[in-house]
């Protein structure tokens, strides 16, 4: 019995020996498996002090651009941008892009809301007629509960946009943002700031008639009947909402009647301003004082009127220099321009005294003598009625 225990004892010690030796001898010699790059995805949400984003980075990208971006380094992440974008390699400058966005996607994921406005205010300095990333930054403003100013990088993002697919789904999303903001402000009683979205959205989209609808609705809860009025007026004649809002018509100008004890038309027409098609665009004549007729370009997205510098030495146009210049976004990058101030400008028979305007070189392919902005049509409440190629307009 005690030799079949040392025997078995024997056997055990030689079988541990062996299987020492071959580890030591053949372990380290084994090939290690290779591993992708892995992004971490949280399982909460992640605080800017809890966390910090990843990125992979794939063979060929630019690793210091990655590196500087994972160290959330903004400036030097803008600063190496620029510089890319200096040196005129379409390829670097797009993959560079690519990695920057990227990152600002995966910081809104995470939550990073501040950070990834951050980036991408910055990169739109460089780069503000990216329409991804003005996406991008509308996600990071909805994110922080700003709706207002998500709603308006859409519209930003809208006015740059041109592939037919990418409009639908900035503009349903600008839709569905307004659904929800709406929702809210009525469910808090808050009437004033639902006043305030819908003027806002009036000029942001002058050509949406429904808006117009829903500004009338919400001065009418205000008991403003005759704002109600004039909005309803602008739009009486459009083929979508017109029947809707000769019915309200009626019904203000009744209630109206009664209050004053005077008569109001039924249905009274708001005479429009002929325009003129450029493409998806909308030209107003326009007539400065002591000058001739010029052709402006609306655009509810330029908060001064622009004149080329060709209009003010040709139509002999009265002005007077102000001192002081302003930067301008152009096809082809930002551009200083003077602020020259003019003793008055009329469209149609509308006009508007002392207003000041930028004097800016636009493109040869322009096909107007500048732009016709907000600090003129801000005066006024206006719809551009797309059916009839007019500009209604009224007093605000």
């Amino acid at each position: 019995m005690s030799m079949r225990k040392v025997s078995v004892g024997v056997l055990i010690f030689l079988a541990g020996w062996g299987l020492g030796w071959y580890t030591h001898h053949h372990w380290d010699t084994a090939p290690v498996p290779s591993a992708k790059p892995v992004v971490p995805v949280p399982s909460k949400p992640v605080t800017p002090e809890a966390e910090t984003v990843f990125i992979p980075t794939a063979p060929g990208d630019d690793e210091n651009l990655a590196a500087l971006l994972q160290r959330n380094d903004i400036d030097a992440v803008l600063e190496r941008y620029e510089s890319l974008q200096a040196q005129g390699d379409d390829a670097t400058v797009a993959d560079a892009r690519n990695q920057i966005l990227s990152y600002a996607r995966q910081l809104i994921e995470y939550r990073r809301f501040n950070l990834a406005e951050q980036l991408l205010q910055g990169f739109l300095v460089a780069a503000y007629r990216d329409v991804e990333a003005r996406v991008l930054l509308a996600a990071a403003y909805r994110g922080q509960e700003d709706i207002i100013a998500a709603i308006d990088q859409l519209y930003e993002a809208r006015g740059y946009a041109y592939r037919p697919a990418t409009l639908q789904r900035i503009t349903a999303r600008i839709r569905s943002l307004v659904a929800e903001l709406k929702q809210s402000l009525k469910r808090n009683g808050d009437l004033a700031a639902l006043l305030a979205l819908f003027q806002h959205l009036t000029q942001q989209e002058p050509d949406h008639a429904p808006w117009f609808m829903e500004l009338a609705a919400t001065q009418l809860e205000l008991e403003d009947r005759e704002a109600a009025r004039r909005s309803l007026l602008l739009v009486s004649q459009d083929p979508d909402v017109g029947a809707q809002a000769q019915a309200l018509l009626a019904e203000t100008n009744l209630a109206l009647a009664g209050m004053h004890m005077q008569s109001w038309d039924a249905v009274p027409e708001v005479a429009g301003i002929p325009l003129h098609r450029s493409g998806n665009h909308f030209i107003a004549d326009a007539t400065p004082a002591h000058g001739r007729s010029i052709r402006l370009l609306i655009d509810t997205g330029a908060s001064l009127t622009i004149f080329t510098p060709e209009v003010l030495e040709q139509h002999g146009i009265r002005y007077r220099d102000t001192g002081r210049t302003a930067i301008f976004n152009t096809a082809n990058g930002p551009v200083r321009g003077p602020i020259y101030l003019l003793d008055s400008l009329a469209v149609g028979d509308w006009h508007v005294n002392h207003l000041e305007i930028g004097v800016l070189d636009l493109d040869s392919s322009f096909a107007a003598d500048g732009l016709l902005g907000m600090n003129f049509l801000n005066h006024f409440q206006f719809f551009i009625d797309q059916n009839e190629t007019l500009l209604r307009l009224s007093a605000n």
